[in-house]
């Protein structure tokens, strides 16, 4: 009766903990331990109407404080009650099985009780004895290898009462390990006189397994000798089930705390622990004894420890529960909180008895709450810090939220838009492309992602719709910059594409030129040529010259030119080609060279530098058709890490800024992104190549530099060249190429080129000079012939050739066999062969094509050795 007093006591109370404590606590550990305490009744159906009723409890009391529950955490403590119901469950039944086994037991125990209660003599209780567990006698003879057995011994191995089976018959039915303790217990025996008794399992044939117990002794024939070891043996099979149920029960009920997921305890009336299963001795890492008693006082957080210890003597002299949360010391020093109840049992006189306790690590969820709290002010502060602009809205659109960035992204403050409709906020809003995509995630639930031009705006904006809870949230950002790069990239890599291609057609159509124009020179020569073939002559070389220089522009845009840069001061620069651009732009166009004080040191070649101002300056001069004011300047100016940035193919450094700025009709917007582009010009057929502006691109990217135009249209435009400042002082001026130097033509010269036409026009001209020519079509053949040539006082190579080798391999391959021979380069289109970063190798003589035969005999004339006849 007073069991089930305290049963509904407890039941009681931790219904009521269950229903005052937050939702967040999780008391699944004072249910668990009142179903184990049930079992105190040992009766299977207290334990499952406990269980039962401790389920519907958990239950109930989780829908009398929904209302504390958020909505979002309503799915997390369903999960929780349906875990603390299977652990209830599991638990119930654990007992169950417990407490059937033990009333069982309780029963065999009686009867056993009740049997020997029933022996009054000595022989009434043999009788007993031999009807409960019969008892039997064995023997084993000197020199005698069987055994001797009672017929109740017989009965209980298997064997037919009077035989005497073999020692390895009876030891057969043993364990073997049982089988050898018996036969050395034997053996001690009938060597040393040690009786013994051993407890063993045998497993007759046919029969079930049973337990028995064998003792024996030695008996002596005299004082020197042994006749024989004898002894009983006694089936104790129904004491084995009963102790063997006894350390099962035990061992289940010890399982069972061992499993739980809680530290569970108990405690003396004084408070002192008395048990605690093995999850506290895992969590402090302490060894057992070190907790028992009041020693649990020394896991305690220090800070707690007073508030602690008063709780606890509360508790004990009135015998209330016990209820406190604590930091307690784990094992790697660090202190958790934990959640301990403690309810008292009494007895029939109301007397506490012990203490039921349990104790639940609640360090996470209290951190939970905690980290709960801070995470709602830091998702404040990092929305607020996003640079992307985000905005949620629910179901009937309407805004709910939105950071500093969306206000800034939208020109609107939180006032006038939370709280509000969207068709509202944007009238109209219902008929743009956002609100369709927007309802499509809507009513699909899925992410969505568009990018659009808002018009009213005047920007690109990018937008990612993530579905939520509560309806949309919504991240935007202002991709208008990006798009500006994304274009300028694309039109970077179109021009690459586009030089590419140029370059090609250059190689090939500037060996085509180099016979035109050497056919020309040929016919010009020749005096028997007059009247119209002569002007026909001329005519062909002129426009051979302008093929030429067509080519020239090509190969400067596609950045493949041979450039020779030096330091040269651009202010003096262009001071001296004043005058010619003064006569290049007629009297109309007012022209203005200015810069500040100081040199301005750029590393470039001075003559493309020369030809890309001058087209710079046409290019004004044909935008001012009726007049106007021309200004060209020069200045310093530095690249910093934003700059670079937000401008591709750019590289941070200080340059030297030459500006060319007209008053002309400007140009307009839809053209600025194609003005470097080959081909492209706003001019009227046949007045300009469009080249012109392509070629200064080409050859400014090539020297390292960066070039910037800006216009508006009818008020002029202004381009900018931003070469790299030099790091040594201003070089002098090449010498003038007009004073060529004369030399005696005559020596030996290798001749390798892969163009047939070109090849021929080389070797004819250099022939009929005097030289000495030896011709190969390919690197391979030329190295072929060299082996014949008893001497060679020059190598002229194409730079490109088919045959898998370069000029600069076959150059190389040459010097090795003939060393200090001298080697002319010859190339309308160099790649990196003998050409890096635009400037070529030192040492590295090149003619470029087309050349005219002059141009070959003058280079051939500087380069070639004098005959080893003229050298003694």
């Amino acid at each position: 009766m007073l069991l089930a007093t305290f049963g509904g006591a407890a039941t009681l109370t931790v219904f009521a903990v269950d229903i005052v404590l937050p939702a967040d606590y999780n008391v699944v550990g004072l249910y668990v331990v009142v179903v184990l305490v049930s079992g105190l009744s040992r009766s299977v159906r207290t334990v499952v109407w406990t269980a039962l009723g401790m389920i519907a409890l958990a239950w109930l009391g989780i829908l009398i404080g929904y209302s504390d529950i958020r909505s979002d955490e309503a799915t997390a403590h369903v999960l929780e009650r349906g875990l603390a119901t299977m652990v209830i469950g599991l638990s119930a039944l654990f007992i169950a099985l417990i407490v059937a086994r033990e009333v069982e037991n309780m029963e065999l125990v009686r009867k056993l009780s009740v049997a020997e209660e029933g022996r009054s003599a000595d022989q009434r209780m043999l009788a007993a004895a031999s009807e409960i567990a019969a008892i039997g006698t064995w023997s084993i003879d000197v020199d005698d290898d069987r055994m001797t057995l009672s017929e109740t011994a017989a009965e209980m191995h298997g064997f037919t009462p009077g035989t005497r089976p073999l020692t390895s018959e009876v030891l057969g039915q043993l364990d073997p390990t049982d089988a050898k303790v018996l036969m050395e217990s034997v053996d001690a025996a009938w060597e040393r006189g040690i009786p013994f008794r051993e407890e063993l399992r045998i497993n007759p044939p046919g029969r079930a397994p049973r337990w028995v117990v064998k003792m024996g002794e030695r008996v002596r024939l005299g004082e020197d000798s042994v006749a024989s070891v004898h002894g009983t043996v006694q089936d104790i099979t129904t004491w084995k089930q009963v102790e063997l149920a006894a350390s099962d029960q035990h061992n289940r009920l010890a399982q069972l705390t061992r499993s739980l997921p809680i530290i569970v305890w108990t405690a003396d009336p004084q408070g002192n622990i008395e048990y605690f299963n093995d999850a506290l001795v895992e969590y402090t890492g302490s060894a057992p004894e070190g907790l028992l008693g009041d020693k649990w006082s020394s896991a305690v957080d220090p800070r707690d420890l007073d508030a602690v210890v008063a709780a606890w003597t509360e508790s004990l002299e009135t015998g209330k529960a016990y209820d406190i949360e604590y930091r307690v010391r784990g094992a790697d020093g660090v202190y958790r909180w934990h959640h301990l109840a403690a309810q008292p049992e009494l007895d029939d006189a109301g007397t506490i008895i012990r203490w039921w306790g349990t104790s639940i690590n609640v360090d996470a969820n209290r951190h939970l709450r905690e980290e709960a709290d801070k995470l709602a002010a830091d998702r404040e502060i990092i929305l607020e810090s996003m640079s992307e602009a985000v905005c949620a809205i629910d179901r009937d659109w309407r805004i709910i939220y939105i950071n500093s960035s969306a206000e800034r992204l939208l020109s609107r403050t939180r006032e006038e838009l939370v709280g509000h409709v969207l068709d509202d906020v944007g009238p109209g809003f219902k008929l743009s492309e956002p609100y369709r995509v927007m309802e499509r995630a809507m009513n699909h639930g899925t992410p969505e992602h568009l990018t659009y031009r808002a018009e009213t705006l005047d920007m690109w904006i990018d937008i990612s719709i993530a579905p939520s809870a509560v309806g949309l949230t919504i991240f935007a950002r202002d991709t208008t910059e990006v798009r500006r790069l994304s274009e300028q990239l694309s039109q970077s890599q179109r021009l690459e594409a586009i030089g590419q291609l140029t370059g090609g057609i250059a190689h090939d159509f500037n060996n085509l030129l180099t016979v035109v124009l050497g056919g020309a020179d040929a016919l010009a020569d020749d005096d028997e040529v007059q009247g119209e073939a002569r002007e026909m002559v001329t005519m062909i070389g002129t426009a051979a010259e302008r093929g030429a220089e067509l080519t020239h522009r090509l190969l400067a845009f596609a950045r493949r030119q041979p450039l020779e840069p030096r330091s040269v001061d651009l202010a003096e620069k262009l001071l001296g080609l004043e005058p010619l651009l003064r006569r290049t732009l007629g009297d109309h166009i007012s022209l203005q060279v200015t810069s500040a004080r100081g040199q301005f040191l750029a590393e470039v070649d001075p003559g493309q530098f020369d030809n890309a101002v001058l087209n710079l300056a046409i290019n004004a001069r044909d935008a001012m058709p009726h007049g106007g004011a021309l200004m060209i300047e020069v200045s310093h100016t530095t690249f910093d890490e934003t700059y670079v940035t937000s401008h591709g193919e750019v590289s941070p450094g200080t340059y030297v800024v030459t500006s060319v700025t007209d008053s002309g009709e400007g140009i307009s917007p839809l053209d600025i992104g194609k003005l470097f582009d080959p081909f492209f010009t706003t001019k009227e057929m046949g007045q300009g190549s469009g080249l012109g502006l392509a070629m200064v691109w080409g050859f400014v990217k090539q020297s390292g530099g960066h070039v910037t135009v800006y216009s508006e249209t009818g008020q002029g435009s202004t381009f900018k060249i931003y070469l790299p400042v030099a790091t040594t002082a201003a070089a002098p001026a090449a010498p003038s190429t007009s004073a060529r130097r004369q030399h005696v033509a005559s020596g030996k010269i290798l001749v390798a080129e892969d163009d047939d036409l070109v090849r021929r026009f080389a070797v004819d001209r250099l022939r009929s000079s005097g030289y000495e020519v030896v011709e190969a079509g390919s690197g391979p053949e030329a190295l072929e012939v060299l082996q014949s040539m008893d001497r060679v006082d020059l190598l002229f190579t194409d730079v490109i050739m088919a045959g898998g080798m370069t000029g600069r391999e076959l150059a190389d391959a040459v010097v090795e066999l003939r060393p200090g021979t001298p080697t002319l380069y010859a190339s309308g289109y160099t790649e990196n062969v003998v050409l890096h970063n635009g400037r070529l190798d030192p040492g590295v003589h090149l003619l470029t094509k087309p050349y005219s035969a002059q141009d070959l005999l003058h280079r051939v004339g500087e380069l070639i050795l004098p005959p080893r006849s003229e050298v003694s």
